[in-house]
């Protein structure tokens, strides 16, 4: 059993809080692949490339564009928790937890990679599948950040399609799977239940599946842990009637 902190692996949200401290962005050549690419999408791509792309109606493209554009300056940035708002993030409350606790969640950002929860990240719009090659693109370069990680128990809280730019990746983590209240798996408000159980391990620094599964999850209940195909435990949680 590891005694180091837990980590917590996370999806990006679409919704991100708007606004930050003006600063310009590090960038490895991982980075820089990804934003030259999503400039010459804004500026050589069609609109409906572009409306798929960042996946915003007709009002919101022109933001998303300028954002775009923006990237290789001087843009407000703002700590990756902060920034994103959806609802995994609202559940999660990072605002509530200690600081320090943040560098123990990393989040799989389509724009920057493996972004750890205190790094600076701006307000952008970008699919997984927005631009040609990005998946593959970083299911390659997330092999060596991923081997960068800190020991602790990893906790792997990601829907089908992220999960999916971790194949390959050798290191045991624990998965979970939620049911709704007659036992059906759910993806559409997976969301919620995969920040509230972050949440509860972060805010318990416990790693360990046994004491997981002894938390109380607001709005659900423990149904048990069996094997998963990642070298440690899937728990499974079933919603309250």
């Amino acid at each position: 059993m590891s005694s180091a902190p837990p980590l917590i692996l996370l999806a990006p949200s679409e919704g991100k809080t708007p606004g930050g401290h003006p600063g310009r962005l590090k960038e490895t050549e991982a980075q820089r692949w990804v934003r030259e690419r999503l400039e010459d999408l804004v500026r050589t791509g069609t609109p409906l490339a572009q409306k798929r792309a960042f996946e915003v109606k007709d009002d919101l493209l022109e933001r998303a564009r300028t954002e775009a554009l923006a990237l290789q300056g001087r843009v407000p940035l703002l700590p990756a928790l902060e920034r994103y708002s959806g609802v995994a993030f609202r559940a999660l409350a990072p605002l509530d937890l200690p600081r320090d606790r943040w560098a123990q969640v990393f989040i799989l950002s389509s724009l920057r990679g493996l972004v750890r929860g205190d790094e600076p990240v701006p307000s952008y719009k970008l699919k997984l599948t927005g631009l040609p090659g990005l998946k593959a693109h970083w299911r390659e370069r997330l092999a060596r950040l991923l081997a960068a990680l800190p020991e602790g128990p990893v906790w792997e809280l990601l829907p089908e399609e992220h999960a999916a730019l971790l194949k390959g990746w050798q290191r045991p983590r624990h998965t979970l799977e939620i049911l709704d209240p007659s036992g059906r798996a759910i993806t559409h408000f997976s969301k919620r239940y995969r920040g509230l159980v972050a949440r509860w391990i972060l805010e318990h620094q416990a790693g360990d599946p046994a004491a997981v599964l002894k938390g109380r999850i607001p709005g659900c209940a423990w149904e048990g842990a069996s094997a998963n195909d990642r070298g440690g435990l899937a728990l499974t949680l079933r919603m309250d009637p």
